[in-house]
């Protein structure tokens, strides 16, 4: 029997894409032998509607991260689709693209693991993709909790993935950025290049 290959898919509203993205991509990209991590900025995220900036800039910020990583690519999906983005219609997006021998392996962070009991067509997505949930090391409890919630299903199709702790957050580096701080070191030169370029983000 031939091996299935492994794809992996993280998406998100990137308002800005930061590091914590990207080494929670290539950590997964190594733990679970993905081929490539594939970025799907969202559009119009259906649980994030405030201070969400333009979709364009968003995904020429995810863009620019990624362009220097060969592991990586950026898909244009939800910037294209009408409405609301659903995880469910990305997947069948690319399991029509990518054909029956590919697993997909959707990355998320732990707070968007405790919220899949909420999502649309949650026992759908479980049935057609894995989930890997990045954690520190202190944090598998509360994926445990989500595991016990939607049953035996997601203890096969959830997966845990510890990763080193870097406590930022995209409201986080948002505030900085309109205090006038630094966010050096905080997200990629190019989409602090980017941000200073195009004056988005700026100073309340």
């Amino acid at each position: 029997m031939v091996e299935k290959r492994r794809i992996g898919i993280i998406g998100g509203t990137f308002n800005p894409i930061h590091l914590g993205h990207l080494m929670i991509a290539e950590v997964a990209c190594e733990s679970f032998n993905l081929e490539k991590v594939i970025f799907v900025p969202a559009r119009i995220p259906p649980h994030k509607q405030h201070d969400v900036i333009d979709s364009r800039h968003r995904y020429a910020m995810a863009a620019a991260a990624v362009a220097d990583n060969p592991n990586f690519e950026i898909s244009d999906i939800e910037m294209r689709r009408e409405g609301p983005s659903y995880t469910v219609d990305t997947i069948q997006h690319f399991k029509i693209i990518y054909g029956p021998n590919v697993e997909f392996y959707f990355i998320a962070g732990t707070d968007t693991i405790r919220a899949l009991p909420t999502w649309k067509f949650i026992e759908e997505l479980l049935d057609e993709v894995h989930f890997i949930g990045a954690t520190r090391p202190d944090g598998t409890s509360v994926i445990d909790a989500t595991l016990d919630e939607l049953g035996p299903k997601a203890h096969e199709k959830i997966h845990v993935m510890e990763v080193p702790e870097m406590k930022l957050s995209a409201t986080y580096l948002r505030d900085r950025l309109r205090s006038g701080k630094t966010v050096r070191y905080m997200l990629p030169k190019c989409v602090v290049d980017y941000i200073a370029e195009n004056h988005i983000y700026g100073k309340e």
